[in-house]
């Protein structure tokens, strides 16, 4: 049987455990956990962003140069994704923070930190996000882009934390 903490604490609203307390108290309850997945647990500083302006990139074909508001800030980030356009709202990892892995689905263990740097000449404060560098994947989000980043929906809070957005703070648990 598999179940996430929060579907469990949606049914037992008193529960005030952390996943490890959680799965420390399954244990010694005598349901055995045989498998836990925290899926935020290589996620930090993405927020969900708003692309207000797209531009060609002077040197590369396949780039663009966008400018991105984040709420409290505007950064310009440079991407390859196609399906990015105007108005779009998109998850955002700032200068510093991490994804849980690459585009191909692929995790890497503790993250991969992502660094304001340049891409082909253009500076990029970010990195905009498939559903995939998230730790995630298109089986939990039909509706996310098979290459591209991931569109959130328009009611998605600008500068919110998209984590929290997505509902990835959260674990999986699998038991006996």
């Amino acid at each position: 049987m598999n179940a996430s903490l929060s579907w469990i604490k949606a049914y037992v609203p008193d529960l005030k455990a952390d996943y490890q307390e959680f799965r420390d108290a399954m244990t010694l309850s005598g349901t055995k956990v045989e498998g836990f997945t925290q899926f935020d647990k290589d996620l930090d500083q993405i927020v969900i962003g708003q692309i207000t302006k797209i531009d060609p990139h002077p040197d590369a074909d396949k780039l663009v140069v966008c400018q991105v508001n984040l709420g409290n800030e505007s950064v310009q980030i440079v991407t390859g994704a196609s399906n990015v356009f105007e108005g779009a709202k998109i998850p955002v990892v700032t200068d510093g923070g991490k994804v849980a892995g690459g585009h191909d689905g692929k995790m890497t263990e503790g993250g991969i930190k992502i660094k304001a740097g340049k891409l082909r000449g253009v500076d990029s404060f970010g990195m905009m996000c498939s559903i995939e560098e998230l730790g995630s994947t298109r089986e939990m989000y039909p509706d996310a882009a098979e290459n591209g980043i991931y569109i959130l929906p328009d009611d998605a809070p600008v500068g919110g934390d998209a984590i929290e957005y997505l509902g990835l703070h959260d674990a999986n648990y699998e038991f006996e």
